[in-house]
């Protein structure tokens, strides 16, 4: 927790300038006090620019936060539009989890006013995949809106996909499931978690990290490198989901599957009896299923990021 001295960064209790300035809106059950640890990684990666926390009411059961945060959108990009176009292009916005689910829709509700800030930053958005403002939200950043992902992201791939009660699975995990203008996608490193060094519960063990990978330094360990432009090697494959997905080793030997589609040994396969498709990876694990023209999408993309070097 931040002393008082320090607070004078949270929204509202400062001014905003013209000069170069960062939001930093912080994900779920971290939003009613400045988070050290989190809020250190930004101030490190923004050192040339002045980095504020935003307070918002996320502090609740999920569902409650999830509501609260669609709101939170509404108001931010009211401010926002209120601000002079010097200070708004000189605004960036950076958002892990429910945070980047706000930025996400502050920037689709800025871009239907033809507003701009200079650059939106979603760290593990906990927004679902294919919601509109998803689509739209690049039209409200000058710079390219920045989406970090991690596949294996155990909150968003197993809590907010099962349990979340989303219509579908979350942006943070999975990505885009089609190319969106001014959006580009990073997947963070499947190591990230060892190359970050935590303090206190949370740096105890590899282990306990691993489970809770979720959190926000992580990603602002691969952020602060996309900036200073050595971004990782995208190692993880990225696999837009159609229909909410468990991970199961499939059993059968193909009898009921056609394949329609393989690459570097993941298949595209479809149903003979119902018609439905599957994404099967290399150790035939099922990673995604559902429609077959949405699958056709998902497939290609995993085929673009196996050819990137």
């Amino acid at each position: 927790m931040r002393t008082i001295p320090a607070l004078v960064a949270v929204l509202g209790l400062a001014a905003c300038a013209s000069a170069a300035e960062v939001w930093y809106i912080p994900g779920w059950n971290r939003t009613q006090e400045v988070d050290g640890l989190a809020y250190d990684r930004c101030t490190n990666v923004f050192a040339n620019a002045t980095c504020r926390f935003h307070i918002w009411d996320g502090n609740r059961m999920w569902g409650a936060s999830a509501k609260n945060a669609d709101a939170e959108a509404v108001r931010l990009a009211d401010r926002i539009a209120a601000m002079d176009t010097a200070s708004r292009t000189n605004l960036t916005l950076v958002g892990h989890s429910l945070g980047g689910r706000i930025i996400a829709r502050t920037l689709a509700n800025l871009s239907a006013r033809d507003l701009k800030i200079k650059q939106g930053i979603l760290l593990a958005p906990a927004i679902p995949m294919k919601a509109l403002d998803v689509a739209r939200m690049g039209g409200g950043s000058v710079q390219p809106v920045l989406l970090l992902c991690n596949p294996q992201d155990v909150v968003l791939k197993y809590v907010f996909t099962i349990a979340g009660g989303e219509e579908n699975p979350s942006l943070g995990a999975d990505g885009t499931p089609w190319v969106i203008p001014n959006v580009i996608q990073y997947s963070v490193p499947s190591d990230i978690t060892e190359q970050t060094p935590i303090d206190a519960f949370w740096g105890q063990s590899e282990t306990v990290k691993r489970i809770c990978n979720h959190l926000a330094a992580f990603y602002f360990t691969e952020l602060g490198k996309i900036l200073a432009g050595t971004p990782s090697p995208r190692v993880q494959v990225r696999v837009p989901q159609d229909k909410v997905n468990v991970e199961t080793k499939v059993m059968d030997a193909g009898i009921w599957w056609t394949v329609v589609d393989e690459y570097r040994g993941w298949k595209f396969e479809r149903n003979i009896v119902t018609g439905h498709c599957r994404i099967l990876d290399p150790e035939k694990r099922r990673v995604a299923w559902g429609n077959e023209t949405e699958l056709r999408r998902s497939f290609n993309t995993i085929r673009l990021q196996l050819r990137t070097p």
